[in-house]
């Protein structure tokens, strides 16, 4: 089946909500139905609960009416099993499996809640997903951390654009993937984000199109095919017909390009941050 990657567009208020519903008192007759199960071990108690405190946390968000308008978080609930019940590589279920049997189990939470259409999704959305989810944390991060502490969001963004650079190299233009649609919504959330965001006063750079990544990756690569010095004689003195000096733009922007062809670090951090 084709996988709908449009939760993604929300998927920042999910970590949220995620985030909240750990801190949640939760019933214990809910938590007691996810332990001494057949085959059960403490990582899947452990997930029971903490997808059945998120499925409440959401229902009451949409009774007091703060919540979105479409039912995205039914995808990115089924979504959120498959990611964790991959985390645990012994974990003898597959996701379908261990939403039926925890259904089956306690079928009034789920009836007093939602349910979701739990399915297995298939490795290579999977992994696409999951990608997507990792920018989206550090999204998270960077939103809701304090942008005074040394070097921690500006680590974030790098982290972030790093990620960021080697998905985008996968979405040419033309290539029509709910991957690559959900990747480019992304980058619009993220420039959005580094309107609102400083690091250390230091305001975050955007995420690049694919063009520019390839345009600026060829750029460093003919500047490299350049001798150190090109020289030539004029009136027995040797001159360098070729600048040293970098625009202040392509300095900005070289870094970038340069952690594609195997630039240093230092470099690929001018990029991500620029001063004001």
């Amino acid at each position: 089946m084709v996988e709908d990657y449009n939760f993604f567009k929300d998927c920042y208020n999910y970590i949220e909500d995620e985030q909240y519903s750990l801190t949640y008192e939760f019933d214990s007759d809910y938590t007691y139905r996810c332990s001494k199960l057949e085959d059960w071990e403490q990582y899947h108690t452990d997930l029971c609960i903490k997808f059945k405190k998120l499925i409440n946390f959401i229902m009451l968000k949409i009774k007091t009416r703060e919540f979105y308008n479409d039912q995205t978080y039914i995808p990115y609930m089924n979504y959120w099993l498959n990611y964790h019940v991959g985390q645990h590589k012994n974990s003898k279920f597959t996701a379908e499996e261990f939403y039926d049997i925890i259904e089956k189990r306690d079928p009034a939470f789920f009836a007093y809640n939602f349910k979701i259409n739990a399915h297995n999704i298939n490795e290579s959305d999977l992994k696409d997903m999951n990608s997507l989810y990792e920018l989206y944390n550090v999204y998270y991060e960077i939103m809701t951390m304090d942008p005074s502490i040394t070097d921690g969001c500006i680590t974030k963004a790098n982290k972030c654009f790093s990620l960021y650079k080697n998905l985008i190299l996968t979405c040419p233009p033309g290539v029509d993937k709910n991957f690559c649609k959900a990747l480019l919504k992304f980058r619009d959330a993220y420039n959005t984000l580094k309107t609102e965001t400083e690091c250390l006063n230091k305001e975050l750079s955007e995420l690049p199109s694919y063009d520019q990544v390839i345009s600026l990756s060829q750029e460093l690569a003919t500047d490299r095919e350049k001798t150190p010095e090109q020289v030539q004689s004029v009136g027995g003195e040797t001159i360098s017909s070729t600048s040293t000096e970098l625009s202040p733009e392509k300095n900005k922007m070289i870094g970038f390009a340069g952690s594609i062809v195997g630039s240093s670090t230092v470099l690929f951090s001018i990029y991500l941050v620029k001063t004001f």
